[in-house]
């Protein structure tokens, strides 16, 4: 597919234009190369990262976390060594960041609470679902309430446990079923209060620092950790699958664990 008619695409698809965004949304890296036919995608840019598309020949990269945000003004140090991996490759980078944990299609966070409702074979007339926070006007938090009890064991079974995310949960209530999950891959500590008061059970999230662990205890909020890697390499998926689809271009899934 020709790149520039690509990046037309994926614009306008992620609507990069809507949101006030720490990062620089879009293409952030360009290479010399007119065709694209096999993207690579993972949550964050990073040299590591940079050598897998390389030995995978790899012609675009898309990520989450990109290269440049509002504090990167030079290319030194880590810039530097990024910058240069991809330059010397010829590998351009796409990042999208807050646009795609809105996306109604190829979501984060509501992609987390669908794929909840799968494990608990919930019906459509068994749940609801609920906006909670919004940035920009776009939701990016969100409840799921569901009318029968479920065990609080399921949120770390076998089952969950296929969706590959490293949970931790913290039962500060000592519930035993619960009905309701408020989701959102964020910095979460301010909106606990919010948790508590509209009485959510779990409160699911990808990291806390340690005070804000003790106030979930003090307000005796349950919460679980997912982490913020595991949490956000659904869309990164679901994006490149959707051009895959769409364009019939190759993708590959560049592993980050370290």
């Amino acid at each position: 597919m020709q790149k520039q008619k690509l990046i037309n695409y994926l614009n306008e698809y992620l609507k990069i234009s809507d949101f006030k965004d720490s990062s620089k949304n879009g293409l952030q890296v360009d290479n010399s190369k007119t065709e694209i036919k096999k993207i690579g995608y993972s949550v964050d840019a990073s040299t590591y990262i940079f050598d897998k598309a390389n030995e995978e020949w790899v012609d675009m990269l898309l990520c989450h976390h990109g290269m440049f945000w509002w504090y990167e003004n030079v290319l030194v140090w880590v810039p530097y060594l990024r910058a240069k991996k991809l330059i010397q490759s010829d590998i351009a980078l796409y990042a999208c960041h807050l646009p795609l944990d809105a996306h109604s299609e190829v979501w984060n966070n509501i992609g987390l609470l669908k794929w909840f409702i799968n494990v608990f074979w919930l019906n459509e007339d068994e749940y609801s679902i609920e906006n909670f926070w919004f940035y920009n006007w776009q939701s990016i938090g969100y409840v799921l309430r569901f009318n029968r009890k479920i065990h609080i064991s399921s949120l770390q079974t076998i089952y969950s446990d296929t969706f590959g995310l490293q949970k931790k949960l913290y039962n500060f209530w000592k519930k035993e079923t619960i009905q309701s999950i408020w989701f959102i891959s964020w910095w979460w500590g301010g909106h606990m209060l919010e948790a508590f008061n509209a009485n959510c059970d779990v409160y699911l999230t990808w990291e806390a620092a340690h005070h804000e662990i003790m106030w979930a205890k003090e307000l005796w909020q349950s919460i679980m950790l997912a982490w913020h890697r595991e949490t956000e390499k659904i869309w990164p998926k679901l994006l490149a699958y959707h051009l895959k689809d769409k364009f019939g271009i190759e993708i590959a899934f560049l592993d980050e664990k370290y």
